[in-house]
């Protein structure tokens, strides 16, 4: 399969609704900025409401497309949320399984609406794997040589001793885990037994996945799910830095478009230049008031920081 014939069976896909939009419009913008290759086509999981006015904001960007999660999935987890009320508010996350259904697609690229891309994202698309993800927490753990941690973590999310765990996050999907009966597979995973054993329930799509292709999937570093809560592993794991990233993404509670926490920095300072690095693409939205100055000093350090090194940098 060439590049030329394959742009038009490209998909982008991410999950929103009217909380998640300025990030979701900060992920579609992004992408596009770094991808002007890009020929495919972006799709909208509706995860919650999501208002007209929201999805105009999008379609500003691109001519974008909004689908449904299928009503057996929506029947699945409102099952699940009235046996595991914790997991209520969680539930949208489940929305992601929809990707591995997509088949009117050669390759379908899932990335969360809290992150954003700093990079060429074409091998995520042009990569033959079958499923391409990045590391969770726990396979750091292993990969930084703390077998015990990983295994005790792995428990905990997903009730099973597993290893090489994933981030459901940023996926890559194609091939024979691009069929509709592998969608079906997972959502049937959406059951209050399936959670037997696990004592931190709030893993949703993650949990299921991992499960499921457990041993299966490629790792790839973290320069391709590059999480600031995580940053201090994947430095010492892949020897990689901010500057590496591709994509961004802002897991954990706080969102660059919220207002932060006055403590939020002083407990973590690394997250301050993430902030700050959402805040300078944010001016370049279309409409905002300084989105035609490529000339200041602000844009020209966006524009240093968001083009991805060849080489990773030393890490002590």
């Amino acid at each position: 399969m060439t590049q030329a014939s394959a742009r038009s069976g490209h998909c982008l896909l991410t999950i929103t609704d009217d909380g998640f939009i300025d990030g979701t419009e900060m992920l579609v913008f992004s992408f596009l900025r770094h991808n002007p290759w890009f020929a495919g086509r972006i799709l909208i999981l509706e995860g919650g409401a999501l208002s007209e006015a929201s999805k105009a904001r999008l379609r500003v960007l691109a001519p974008v497309e909004f689908i449904a999660p299928g009503a057996d999935l929506d029947a699945r987890v409102a099952s699940l949320t009235q046996a595991i009320p914790a997991l209520k508010r969680a539930g949208p996350r489940f929305a992601s399984l929809e990707a591995f259904g997509l088949v009117d697609f050669e390759r379908v690229v899932y990335i969360d609406s809290d992150a954003f891309v700093t990079g060429d994202l074409s091998p995520l698309f042009f990569d033959e794997g079958p499923l391409l993800a990045s590391p969770d927490g726990s396979r750091y753990d292993e990969l930084l040589g703390d077998a015990d941690a990983a295994r005790e973590s792995n428990r905990q999310r997903y009730g099973l001793d597993l290893s090489g765990c994933f981030n459901s996050g940023v996926l890559s999907i194609g091939g024979e885990c691009l069929r509709r009966e592998v969608r079906d597979a997972l959502v049937a995973s959406i059951d209050p037994a399936f959670w037997r054993g696990v004592e931190t329930v709030g893993w949703t799509d993650q949990l299921i996945l991992n499960r499921h292709f457990a041993g299966r999937a490629t790792l790839l570093d973290g320069r391709w799910n590059y999480m600031p809560i995580l940053e201090a592993k994947i430095r010492r794991a892949h020897r990689l830095h901010c500057f590496d990233a591709r994509i961004v993404h802002m897991a954990g509670r706080c969102k660059p478009w919220e207002t932060p926490p006055d403590d939020l920095f002083e407990q973590a300072p690394g997250l301050a230049k993430f902030y700050e690095l959402w805040q300078q693409l944010r001016a370049l939205l279309p409409g905002a008031a300084d989105a035609a100055s490529d000339t200041t000093r602000e844009t020209r350090g966006l524009q240093s920081v968001m083009r991805p090194r060849t080489e990773p940098e030393p890490t002590p």
